[in-house]
């Protein structure tokens, strides 16, 4: 082989070498190039109260059960409307003497447009408007809260709760769904699913915490009052 050979040949390993350098840059410059990603969180869980049905709805009712479950999701209430109120009494013969006594047998139905603070260095926003769907009935409830819109990079924010009664007990359930906007490298999407993913988990798990306490808190008392503002 000549010298021109040999010098042809170590030119292309060159050559080579240095394209493959070039890609692997690339490829990395675009895994580290930041991305607007949306990340999703959704989590729910089933779990029993200590309180019969009857009681428990007379409580969520009658007590301001919004505020207690928002000041524990890292929130603060800021405002709460009645937007509408309907009673069907049509299956209660005494409606007025029943809801006195806390046997009452008619069912609700209410939408309430509330004002939250957030707390959450993650969001670049600092309130959140919501819409709640609550229709409560002699058997069960079913109370659906969520956002009617983005607050900056908080796109979507719904809970949705539901119960029924077993025997002595109430069982209920929890759900929490969460989409936000992020900016993160391309590479660490997925690092940024979990964190959303969590963070929905421990929103249904504070939920949970503050819901028990809260019913406990008036579980004992003979005579439910309603809270006045």
């Amino acid at each position: 082989m000549t010298t021109i050979d040999r010098s042809a040949k170590k030119l292309a390993f060159i050559a080579i070498a240095t394209v493959i350098a070039f890609s692997g840059m690339a490829v990395v410059a675009w895994n580290l190039a930041s991305v607007e990603h949306s990340a999703d969180g959704n989590h729910s869980t089933n779990f029993i109260v200590d309180c019969d049905y009857e009681k428990f709805r007379q409580i969520m009712v009658r007590k301001n059960a919004t505020r207690a479950m928002i000041d524990q999701v890292g929130m603060k209430l800021i405002d709460e409307t009645m937007d509408d109120l309907q009673v069907d009494t049509s299956g209660d013969e005494r409606p007025l003497l029943n809801a006195i006594r806390g046997k009452s047998k008619s069912d609700l139905s209410a939408v309430k447009r509330i004002t939250v603070e957030l707390n959450d260095p993650a969001i670049d926003a600092t309130e959140l408007k919501l819409e709640q769907h609550a229709d409560v009935g002699t058997e069960s409830m079913m109370v659906e809260t969520k956002s009617t819109a983005p607050a900056g990079n908080l796109k979507r924010y719904q809970t949705n709760l539901t119960a029924r009664g077993d025997g002595v007990k109430t069982i209920v359930e929890v759900e929490v769904r969460i989409e936000v906007v992020v900016k993160v490298p391309k590479m660490f999407t997925e690092r940024a699913d979990d964190e959303v993913q969590r963070s929905a988990k421990n929103a249904v798990e504070e939920q949970e915490k503050s819901l028990k306490a809260f019913v406990a808190e008036h579980a004992d008392q003979r005579l439910i009052l309603p809270e006045l503002k």
